[in-house]
């Protein structure tokens, strides 16, 4: 253990001198550990060259998927243990699609421990979901609709999904598209992983709407910017338009399509306090 300890110290640390200061160990005994552990079975975990850095191989790599499970589940048993699970310190690592779905669960954990520090993770669905399922957060809310078999899902919200579009834009007076009309249209995407994209796509494909073109932005904020400036109709889930955003809301004419909110955790990790007062926070 003491020298998986190191290996996961260096590559965590990005090198053997970071590694020995997180470890409070000297450099050597770190380099010497690490070394024990690769002649032991005979392989290379390491890139080593000049410099403070080490670039892991690609067994490194792998290796280190299950070190930082290993020492995550290190610290969730040492956590329910210590304080008989009072919550006194530590850290919350949180993870939404947007603020709002996370602010009201930040700001009761906040409330109700001061010395616990509350991090908030914003990305898409998809990389959160795999954030959860590789112990880098502890919670998430994402968009889901399929479960899955390692988590605990609580339903949030069904927002609807509609399309955003420039206030200037014809459609923006009638308020809906209709198939004919989508078929001049300029669809923006967001990027692969977006549960909104996901859902909407599989409407459109049901219902045989068909956009003149499509163009990918990458990013919920960066499809709202270009709807904003006309460029065409970004899907998003209504309740996450900002209200400093300028757009028009439109809806397609022959459907409607709704997402799904739910916080999500590790089943292994939901008897935890700390997640499990987080993850009911609401009900």
């Amino acid at each position: 253990m003491t020298e998986l300890r190191a290996f996961h110290a260096v590559a965590t640390g990005g090198g053997f001198i970071r590694a020995g200061e997180l470890l409070a160990r000297s450099q050597s005994t770190v380099t010497a550990q690490v070394r024990s552990l690769e002649q032991r079975y005979g392989v290379e975990l390491f890139f080593r060259g000049r410099g403070r850095t080490a670039r892991l191989t690609p067994l490194g790599e792998k290796l280190h998927e299950n070190t930082q499970q290993l020492f995550s589940l290190e610290k969730d048993a040492e956590a329910l243990v210590a304080e008989a699970g009072r919550n006194k310190g530590g850290t919350l690592r949180v993870g939404a699609i947007s603020p709002r779905w996370a602010s009201e669960i930040m700001l009761h954990m906040m409330r109700r421990y001061p010395t616990l520090e509350v991090n908030l993770t914003l990305d898409n669905s998809q990389t959160l979901l795999d954030m959860v399922l590789c112990y880098q957060i502890d919670l998430a809310y994402i968009g889901a609709h399929l479960p899955n078999p390692d988590c605990d899902m609580r339903l949030v919200s069904q927002p609807e999904i509609v399309f955003a579009v420039s206030n200037e834009h014809p459609l923006t007076d009638k308020g809906v598209v209709s198939r004919d009309a989508f078929s001049q249209q300029t669809l923006i995407q967001r990027e692969q992983g977006s549960e909104t994209r996901s859902l909407m796509d599989a409407a459109l494909v049901e219902h045989g709407y068909v956009p003149g073109r499509t163009a990918v932005f990458g990013s919920r904020e960066g499809a709202l910017q270009a709807a904003q400036k006309g460029l065409g109709l970004a899907p998003i889930s209504i309740g996450e338009i900002p209200e400093d955003t300028q757009v028009g809301i439109v809806r397609a004419a022959d459907f409607s399509t709704h997402g799904e909110i739910h916080a999500i955790c590790l089943r292994s990790r939901r008897n935890l306090q700390i997640i499990t007062e987080a993850f009911e926070v609401g009900l």
